[in-house]
């Protein structure tokens, strides 16, 4: 149902909207230069206030804290968070923003937006069970936020605290893979949509609630009066019988595009199901993948990262194409990085227009041929042993704190492997310890999902 704003929805006056449009500079007074991957804890404040952030391209500042910051602007790079909390705070209504930089939320995550805060050029993604909340405004121009795995976006207040997506903006909820739950609640903000911008819902298990009506403008710079409300109650759709979830009105379930009007129809070109990274014994990674659906689709891309945030191109797998069966598929990293490897799939149609897979990641060290494997975790831990250093060695299974889970002994060679059973263990990030006879120690990070 269109309504048209003059008529209907008196409560949403124009003077409001007109408020809503205002850009509120931020004024910077500490400039800090990340020119090289750093830690939060050791190369900023926290609370950081009024405070000019300008990240290196190819580099990546980690929070590694719950950190704080204040009227903050990001310029360009990466900001990674795994398991910690990052709030952003206002001091006398001014906001934060960020300029070109790709932030990656992992693990527990919690991005919390208490301040208004901008998006240019920008793109946010949150993976594993990694959140997102707004209590203030929230503007994005030519920026994406995705919403990956099992992760939330919950934006709360009301009309002043508005969500502005402009100049072919998105909100992606759901990568297509019929395992993510991804959702996005709206509890009050009014959704503002301009510029060939949408809100798109991948299946039936993501969801996107909205508990307000929500505003469409086809360009933003036209006069307020061909902007249009669009009623909440037409979001109740793939749902009720023959679908996962029942019916529950302002519930939308996708595959699905909230734009000009609530459309029902694929967002993606393909339904992708069961991504895989597997650690061989020759220290190869093997992705497996396969498709329940593809239609006027091209070829996979594959892509690798060492941080989450910078990816390359490693390799390209043809796709069939058309297809309502299942199609499998593989590819074989021959070379990983040492370290943490993240991999994910690009999936491209034939109009060259694309989306992203989900993210898997495995930790491959290769120092003294200590492998730890896989990561993320569910019901097993695996470290593989290799034979450069003789005698006998621990290893160590400990909390992010570092509290000691679990340990065990094993003679240094070969083939030998040490298990760690999981799955009395609570999900979140765990560290795998292997300290040797002469008092070197190797160390990994570990997500254990559940």
């Amino acid at each position: 149902m269109v309504i048209h704003v003059f008529m209907k929805h008196a409560s949403i006056s124009f003077a409001t909207i007109a408020f809503l449009l205002l850009n509120i500079p931020v004024l910077a007074q500490s400039t800090y230069n990340i020119n090289s991957s750093a830690n939060w804890s050791s190369s900023l404040p926290s609370p950081c206030s009024a405070c000019t952030i300008n990240i290196g391209s190819g580099v990546t500042l980690t929070v590694d804290q719950t950190a704080v910051c204040q009227n903050c602007t990001f310029n360009g790079g990466a900001v990674s968070i795994t398991s910690h909390t990052f709030n952003m705070q206002s001091s006398g209504g001014q906001s934060t923003s960020f300029s070109g930089t790709n932030l990656v939320a992992s693990g527990t995550a919690k991005v919390n937006l208490n301040a208004p805060v901008s998006l240019t050029n920008a793109i946010f993604t949150f993976y594993n069970t990694s959140s997102l909340t707004t209590a203030n405004s929230l503007s994005l121009t030519s920026s994406t936020i995705y919403l990956e795995d099992n992760t939330t976006m919950t934006s709360n207040g009301n009309f002043l605290t508005a969500i502005r997506l402009l100049d072919a903006s998105r909100i992606v909820i759901g990568s297509g893979s019929l395992t993510s739950s991804a959702s996005f609640t709206d509890n009050g903000p009014l959704l503002m949509v301009y510029d060939n911008s949408s809100v798109a819902v991948a299946n039936q298990n993501n969801v996107y609630y909205n508990s307000s009506d929500y505003l469409y403008q086809q360009n933003a710079s036209a006069s307020i009066f061909t902007a249009r409300i669009y009623s909440s109650s037409g979001l109740n759709l793939n749902c009720g019988g023959g679908y996962a979830h029942a019916c529950s009105s302002p519930s939308l379930y996708g595959p699905a595009t909230v734009a000009s009007g609530v459309t029902s129809g694929a967002v993606l070109p393909i339904v992708l199901d069961g991504l895989t990274a597997e650690l061989n014994a020759n220290h190869t990674i093997s992705l497996r993948w396969n498709t329940q659906m593809e239609m006027n689709f091209s070829h996979f891309t594959i892509q690798r990262s060492a941080d989450g945030a910078n990816w390359e191109d490693i390799g390209t797998v043809q796709a069939k194409g058309n297809s309502s069966v299942r199609v499998d598929y593989d590819y074989t990293d021959e070379q990983p990085l040492t370290g943490t490897n993240y991999y994910r799939l690009a999936l491209v149609n034939l109009d060259d227009t694309y989306t992203y897979s989900d993210v898997k990641v495995l930790q491959e060290a290769r120092i003294t041929k200590v492998s730890f494997y896989p990561n993320p975790a569910r019901d097993f831990v695996n470290v593989s042993i290799g034979g450069e250093k003789a005698g006998q060695v621990r290893v160590l299974l400990t909390s992010i704190g570092g509290q000691l889970m679990q340990e065990k002994t094993a003679a240094a060679g070969n083939g030998q492997v040490v298990s760690f059973p999981i799955r009395d263990l609570s999900a979140g990030m765990y560290v795998l310890s292997v300290v040797h006879a002469d008092g070197t120690l190797e160390s990994s990070p570990v997500m254990i999902a559940h």
